[in-house]
């Protein structure tokens, strides 16, 4: 039976990735990735089931991430991100790479799927939680809009009044559908946060009455839920602000606000300590840098893609995202792609 999570036609850039992936070539390019010691970080959101219809790129495959998670295993060390901070730092030689894995935002699927994963793999993971949506229960606007954004029949959406344009979804699936959905999101991350929360309610009223797709919609976990993934030996967590805004986007000192929030609550809810940081969305700037560091934090990852070099800025360190739409092959690549220098 063909696995329901592969697609019957394979594209050519799918092809090509393959076969580069496959070939001597590769291991190439990985020795080279791989020369000076860097961290690997991976960046992922969310998990939901193999045979969801949800065309969401933060929205990973459990069975896809398990496979992720094999073939790192066999060609890294996975550490805790309190190892793989102190040995990057101190310079430490190792005979294998290192790596380490990170989930952004705090979603109730990480309670669902990953909790169990970790605990019958062994496997460390960090999650960064935004608070803002543990303490009400209330998703953030961009999990509204792509939840509402889902749907099964071609629905146009008309923003054109709001200056958004007028933008078509449900006419494909997968991918292409995604492609759509992104673009609505990347207009709306433009606006100031007021307005931005105005024009999700709209979007999410405008598609109240669109058929639906078989998903479950992204919400956040309850703060009991996330009590318990705090309380596995295998999970480090890490502050992600508690407005989740882009925070770029805001005063320095709303800013510094918020990530303090968001570590301080996080930890009066779980007992752990906070000791990481990882920018929404990756946005952030030096005056962002400087202010993360001086709140002690040991450190902070962006959204800048590529393996984090050794000798270089514990409070901008590069990530590298992996969404639902990325094969194995795509996978393997970006693991030996953009090395910041």
């Amino acid at each position: 039976m063909p696995n329901p999570a592969l697609p019957i036609w394979t594209s050519p850039k799918r092809m090509a990735r393959a076969v580069l992936a496959a070939s001597p070539i590769y291991a190439r390019l990985r020795s080279r990735a791989l020369r000076d010691n860097p961290l690997t970080a991976l960046t992922y959101h969310s998990l939901g089931a193999d045979d969801e219809d949800f065309d969401a790129w933060i929205v990973v495959r459990q069975g896809d991430f398990l496979r992720q998670v094999d073939l790192l295993r066999r060609r890294y060390d996975l550490l805790s991100l309190d190892e793989a901070v102190k040995a990057h730092t101190e310079s430490r030689p190792s005979d294998r790479p290192r790596a380490v894995i990170t989930f952004d935002d705090g979603h109730e699927s990480l309670h669902r799927y990953l909790l169990p994963i970790v605990e019958r793999e062994r496997i460390p993971v960090t999650v960064y939680v935004a608070t803002g949506h543990i303490q009400t229960g209330r998703s953030y606007w961009f999990d509204r809009v792509m939840n509402a954004l889902q749907t099964s029949q071609p629905v146009a959406l008309d923003l054109r009044e709001d200056g958004l344009g007028e933008w078509t979804v449900g006419s494909t699936r997968g991918e292409r559908n995604w492609n759509v959905i992104s673009g609505v999101l990347q207009a709306l991350k433009k606006q100031t946060p007021e307005r931005r929360e105005l024009l999700c309610e709209r979007i999410v009223e405008k598609m109240a009455m669109a058929p639906r797709p078989r998903f479950t919609p992204l919400s956040p976990m309850s703060p009991s839920q996330l009590q318990e993934l705090a309380a596995s030996r295998w999970v480090t967590l890490g502050a992600h602000t508690h407005c989740h805004n882009l925070l770029d986007q805001l005063t320095l000192k709303q800013a510094s606000d918020s990530i303090a929030q968001s570590r301080d609550l996080l930890r009066q809810w779980t007992g752990r300590p906070i000791d990481h940081f990882a920018y929404p969305n990756g946005n952030h700037n030096e005056d962002l840098v400087r202010e993360v560091e001086s709140l002690g934090f040991l450190s902070a990852f962006t959204a800048d893609k590529g393996l984090w070099p050794q000798g270089t800025s514990r409070y901008a360190a590069s990530r590298i995202a992996v969404g639902r739409y990325d094969d194995l092959s795509k996978f393997k690549l970006d693991l030996v792609g953009g090395v910041r220098r």
